[in-house]
């Protein structure tokens, strides 16, 4: 993707964020040219150790959009005629595939795309119950301020 940071600084600058009691924003996107399903694994992986459960985080498939690098290859790759390509026949919906760059079927991509998100849906909800329960309890027996369910 060329973004120029190692995996090793990245877990450094979530942790460090994790570590002052800030939710780290992980947005991930899957499906560049050479990506597989090991690396959308490892990816809900990621997701699932460093996200504090503040906010539904998914995992989208990478679009191409004009002016990109990824644009251009698609371009040069036949994959895509131009804009117009882009905008009114081939870009839907920010989570389907606009163009598949990787040596999987885009069927097959779209399952494992959905079953990685329901994944992180599950933990995401999974997380919320806890901090809620926790909110409740102290606020049932502890005498804690609880603003109401719907704030948590």
């Amino acid at each position: 993707m060329g973004k120029g940071l190692s995996l090793n600084q990245i877990v450094s600058g979530v942790e460090a964020t994790r570590a002052c009691n800030l939710s780290p924003g992980l947005n991930l996107i899957w499906g560049f040219p050479g990506d597989t399903t090991e690396n959308l694994s490892k990816a809900v992986e990621f997701i699932k150790k460093y996200d504090p459960g503040d906010e539904l985080r998914t995992i989208r498939p990478v679009t191409p959009y004009p002016g990109t690098r990824l644009y251009k290859q698609a371009i040069e790759k036949g994959l895509l005629e131009g804009p117009e390509d882009f905008y009114e026949k081939k870009h839907k919906n920010s989570d389907l595939f606009t163009i598949n760059f990787m040596d999987i079927p885009t069927d097959v991509a779209h399952k494992k795309l959905y079953s990685a998100n329901v994944r992180l849906l599950e933990n995401y909800l999974q997380k919320r119950g806890e901090k809620t329960q926790k909110a409740a309890r102290g606020m049932y027996f502890e005498g804690r301020a609880f603003r109401g369910f719907r704030s948590v």
